[in-house]
């Protein structure tokens, strides 16, 4: 997992081959210009699925993980809390769907990070997650960036 300003990314490039063409979208792109839904930047070596919704989540409640994509979070606009865990502090709920890249957990022990829109939070397949926890009633805008996870 990294936790991390917005603009210190590019010093993680050398983790996964894709993430310096994240850091030159990023460079280049007003995220607050993006449509919900998914926009490429590399077919699906690397796209982004943008949102807009209400966080009334609780923590706790429903953790998930990825193995085929590393996920980068980052809010566009408000901020959202995000839950997270380890899978030795979980209990599996929903085994793995290959097709959806995705199992989901319960975990009771977590820690909260506070995304705003100047940092990011990537997660790794051994990162499990819970998005959408409240901050406030306002809408958060928000991207995910899909990266395939490549063994560097």
């Amino acid at each position: 997992m990294i936790i991390a300003e917005r603009s210190d990314f590019k010093r993680y490039a050398s983790i996964n081959p894709y993430f310096s063409t994240v850091y030159d979208f990023l460079e280049k792109t007003d995220l607050t210009k993006l449509e919900d839904g998914r926009t490429d930047i590399d077919g699906d070596n690397v796209f982004i699925n943008s949102m807009t919704y209400v966080a009334d989540g609780t923590p706790g409640q429903v953790f998930e993980n990825h193995k085929k994509y590393l996920d980068i979070h980052l809010v566009v606009s408000n901020t959202e809390k995000m839950a997270v865990s380890t899978l030795e502090n979980a209990k599996l709920t929903e085994e793995f769907d290959e097709e959806q890249d995705f199992a989901l957990y319960d975990s009771d022990a977590y820690q909260l990070v506070t995304l705003t829109d100047s940092n990011l939070l990537v997660v790794f397949e051994e990162d499990l997650h819970q998005p959408k926890i409240q901050v406030n009633d306002e809408p958060v805008r928000k991207v995910v960036i899909k990266v395939l996870n490549v063994e560097v």
